[in-house]
Formats: C-alpha cells, sequence, structure tokens
C-alpha cells in the first residue's frame, strides 16, 4: 500500500484532531468520507468499534482511536517532534486534560448542542457543566500567555499534543452560539487560543469537503 488510508468524517471533532496532526505532520494518506447514516462495509471489517477515525498504515497496522493516530503522526515525522513531541505526550498533565475534555466536557457538549436527542436530561444545565470546565481551561491558557508573554496554551509554555486533542471540541461547543461564545469575558484567552487554529489557511485544508467513499472511486489524497 503506498499511502496510509483514513475513514473521516469532516464534522467528527475526534476526526478532526486525527486530521489535524496528519496535516501537521505533512503525512500523506488516502481519505475516505464516510456517509455515517450507511457506513461502508469495508470500514465495518476493519474496525468493529465501526466509527470515524480509523487509520489503515501502509504497514497494515489498524489504528482506531484518534488519540493514537495522533501519537503515530508524531512518531512518524520528523516536521512536529520540536513542537509537541517533547512535551511528553503521554505525561499525567496531557492525559489529564485529554480524558477531562473526552468523558466530562464531550458528555455535556452534546447534551447542550444537540437536547432533543437527550430529553431526560433537559433538566440538568449541560451548557453550564461545560462551561465551567472551560472557564478552568480558559485561566490555564491565560496564566500561560501571561508567564510567556505570548499566546497561551492548555499544554503550558508552549503548544503541545493536549492543544491539538482538545480544540476541535471547543469549537463544536462555540458554534453552537457563536456571538455568544465570543462575548463571553470569561473565555477571552481560549477564544484568542481557538482562533489561533480556525484563523489559519491550514483550517480550511482541514475542513475541505469530499464526496462519500464509495469503492469505486480513485484514491482522494489528504492533505
Amino acid at each position: 500500500m503506498e499511502n496510509s488510508i483514513l475513514y473521516s468524517f469532516r464534522r467528527c471533532p475526534y476526526a478532526m484532531r486525527a486530521r489535524w496532526a496528519l496535516l501537521s505532520c505533512g503525512i500523506k494518506v488516502y481519505i475516505r468520507e464516510v456517509n455515517l447514516k450507511s457506513k461502508p462495509a469495508e470500514l465495518l471489517t476493519v474496525s468493529g468499534k465501526a466509527t470515524v477515525p480509523v487509520l489503515i498504515t501502509n504497514k497494515g497496522q489498524i489504528i482506531d482511536q484518534s488519540i493514537e493516530i495522533m501519537k503515530w503522526c508524531l512518531q512518524n515525522s520528523n516536521i512536529a517532534k520540536g513542537k509537541v513531541e517533547s512535551q511528553k505526550i503521554l505525561s499525567g498533565y496531557s492525559q489529564k486534560l485529554i480524558n477531562e475534555n473526552d468523558i466530562k466536557f464531550k458528555y455535556h457538549l452534546d447534551r447542550y448542542k444537540y437536547p432533543n436527542r437527550y430529553p431526560n436530561d433537559v433538566i440538568f444545565n449541560h451548557e453550564e457543566a461545560a462551561l465551567k470546565i472551560l472557564r478552568k481551561w480558559n485561566e490555564i491558557i491565560r496564566t500561560s500567555a501571561l508567564d510567556n508573554n505570548s499566546l497561551g496554551w492548555l499544554s503550558g509554555g508552549s503548544e503541545g499534543f493536549s492543544d491539538w486533542a482538545i480544540w476541535p471540541f471547543v469549537r463544536q461547543f462555540s458554534k453552537v452560539n457563536i456571538e455568544k461564545f465570543e462575548s463571553d469575558e470569561t473565555l477571552s484567552a481560549i477564544n484568542l487560543w481557538l482562533n489561533f487554529y480556525t484563523g489559519q489557511d491550514l483550517f480550511l485544508k482541514l475542513m475541505e469537503k469530499y464526496e462519500f467513499w464509495n469503492p469505486s472511486q480513485e484514491d482522494v489524497i489528504y492533505p
């Protein structure tokens, strides 16, 4: 296999962080955009998880967790090593932040963004619960910015693995009510941090639209 294969879905934050790592590390793959309402048999065959992202490396390894795909990118590229690999990807601090995002924040985010899917949860204020986490992250970023006289990071003094892993989820929250998010003074630092990612030309490449993949079409290279 010449290139690795990535099964993806454009708006999924898990798939976004995998694509961001590929993009940032300069690794080209064949991208297969998945119709989540009609998943291809090829995806179901290679991964019992049956959700995106799934990476099939050019050596035949199957990686079906977004964080593990990100780690694979860093292990197979020299471009971003000085930026994030030195941040101790597997450190307790980084893992704690990512777990907080993937378990707690994502739980409240889903119920804030899609309240109709969770009719039994309407009494609980999931927006405020998510905001509580965002305000804590905002303080981490704000303190980092003050300490380093630069743009702040969740990872500490410089951009790191947890920044890459978390920003697509913060973006998803912001899109529910963008005006409210951007005008919230308690989120000013995290707003600047998010804009660092969404304001880049790389973001346009990250969010490029692809037709849903089918076995009869030619391979499409990403990025």
